[in-house]
């Protein structure tokens, strides 16, 4: 029990720590780059693994019928060595060694220029759009963050409170609901102004 505590443990000491992204949204200096994280990892690191995911299975299928490797344990073994192949660590003498080694090395460059090259470097076109757009607007979507945040500790207050603070900016008149503005007047500064017209 002790050791999936720890695992769990190490997971949400990670979450935690990515937590704290949240909370400089709101400064200009880190805003922005925060945004593209967001962006690139739910928009285009989401897209590229439902594709990967697809050709991953496939290949990881065909490899599996090479190589008579059967059932759930035989696929799972397939599954890895086809993810260690994107990372460029594959043994070729493994895909050689096998029982069709023309064939197997056949798959194992198209799966290496299909993944590898292609896929990936689509990856990093999209999260190069992404960095330009966000980029383009950064100011914009930081002010929007920046209000999201302001939002999100304005409804973490108790009704009462916030309702106490409301009547500080808004009020009503005729049924309808205005903000109302406080100026200070200076009326130093008028009066020596008089007395400056009454000099001339």
């Amino acid at each position: 029990m002790q050791q999936y505590e720890t695992q769990l443990l190490a997971f949400t000491s990670l979450i935690g720590w990515g937590h704290m992204l949240f909370f400089i949204m709101p400064f200009q200096f880190t805003g922005p780059f925060v945004i593209m994280i967001y962006k690139m990892l739910f928009n285009d690191v989401l897209r590229f693994l439902i594709i990967y995911i697809i050709f991953l299975a496939g290949f990881a299928q065909s490899f599996c019928i090479l190589f008579n490797e059967y059932g759930l344990q035989g696929y799972i073994s397939s599954l890895k060595l086809c993810f260690l192949g994107l990372l460029g660590d594959f043994d070729l003498d493994y895909y050689i060694g096998g029982k069709y080694p023309l064939t197997s090395v056949i798959l194992l460059i198209f799966y290496v220029v299909l993944i590898t090259i292609l896929l990936l470097n689509l990856l990093i076109a999209m999260m190069g759009d992404t960095y330009a757009n966000v980029k383009k607007s950064a100011k914009k979507l930081w002010h929007l963050e920046r209000a999201r945040v302001a939002l999100h500790f304005q409804n973490t207050m108790p009704r009462s409170r916030r309702l106490f603070r409301f009547k500080k900016y808004w009020i009503n008149i005729e049924g309808e609901r205005c903000m109302q503005v406080k100026e200070n007047v200076n009326n130093k500064q008028f009066q020596s102004t008089d007395d400056e017209a009454n000099n001339d």
